[in-house]
């Protein structure tokens, strides 16, 4: 009798020192479940009557700028987007180079429809961590101009207020990855919170693949459960991945498949699959690339009328 307790005690404690090991690997496991990729037919709403407002945007690789119409219910529409580079991160451009470029979409936007007034300037958190940035500001104020620097912790707040829709955020989080540095955000208590990660040039400052895949993924694990159903993502690399399905596509949303969808053989396209990788995770059921937004809209659209 007293061996037949014992086997019993032996077996419940490896039945219940198994179970436990399962809760560990369900929540460091890539999302198994998702087998194809779901469509997000959201439509968003289109503004009525909207003025038209433009930010040009210096990040540490792009120089781009955006055209949105936005109504007084800050619904927006991309009316029109051009891209170029800045190299910054690189070291490549030089003040003037970059100069010139803002000089011209200045001019280029004006031909749009755009009032001057509603022409904004704007450096991303990457940028403004650049030694030329204090270069290219004293060349701007010589034509009376101002770039508004943004920091890493605001970024994520107006990538967040344009790319989520308000249906959606108690249930979603939002990932931007950029080449200095990528954010995650989301809405807990009415409070915007987020996390500052490596971005998708991590590999120049010879960071190990392992050392970012456990940093991104510890980032992730803070975001509320209830948060992690629905994940929307921006940036220029998560573009690459798409990019075929986008130019063949007038929709705004793309959902992501597997991160072994996506090819990784360059370092660049290798550091945006290490990044996805150790986003995906349960409970999030969807990847949604928003095509359209960025944070300069978000810019947009808290300016007060």
């Amino acid at each position: 009798m007293k061996l037949i307790i014992q086997i019993c005690f032996i077996l419940a404690i490896t039945i219940g020192c198994s179970s436990e090991q399962r809760k560990t690997d369900t929540k460091n496991k890539a999302v198994e479940q998702v087998e194809r990729a779901r469509v997000f037919d959201y439509q968003p709403p289109i503004p009525v009557k909207g003025t038209l407002y433009a930010a040009i945007e210096l990040g540490a690789l792009g120089l781009n700028y955006f055209i949105a119409e936005i109504d007084a219910q800050k619904r927006w529409q991309l009316i029109n987007a051009s891209y170029g580079r800045s190299n910054i991160i690189y070291g490549v451009n030089t003040t003037r180079e970059i100069l010139d470029k803002i000089d011209e979409f200045r001019k280029e936007i004006l031909t749009k429809g755009v009032a001057r007034k509603n022409i904004h300037i704007l450096a991303s958190s990457s940028a403004v961590r650049a030694d030329i940035i204090s270069e290219i500001k004293s060349g701007l104020a010589n034509d009376n101009l101002a770039i508004n620097s943004i920091d890493a912790k605001t970024e994520a707040e107006y990538a967040l207020i344009a790319t989520i829709p308000k249906e959606f955020i108690g249930e979603s989080f939002l990932v931007d990855i950029g080449s200095g540095n990528s954010k995650i955000a989301w809405v807990e208590n009415d409070d915007t919170l987020n996390i500052e990660i490596h971005g998708s040039k991590y590999f120049l400052g010879d960071i190990q693949d392992t050392t970012v895949f456990r940093e991104v993924r510890d980032a992730l694990l803070e975001v509320p459960e209830k948060n992690r159903h629905l994940c929307f993502m921006l940036g220029g690399m998560i573009y690459e991945f798409m990019k075929d399905e986008i130019e063949d596509s007038e929709n705004r949303y793309f959902v992501l498949g597997k991160p072994s969808t996506y090819p990784s053989d360059n370092e660049k396209l290798r550091a945006g699959n290490v990044i996805y990788n150790a986003l995906y995770l349960e409970p999030t059921y969807s990847y949604i690339f928003d095509s359209e937004s960025n944070f300069s809209i978000g810019f947009l659209l808290s300016l007060e009328e």
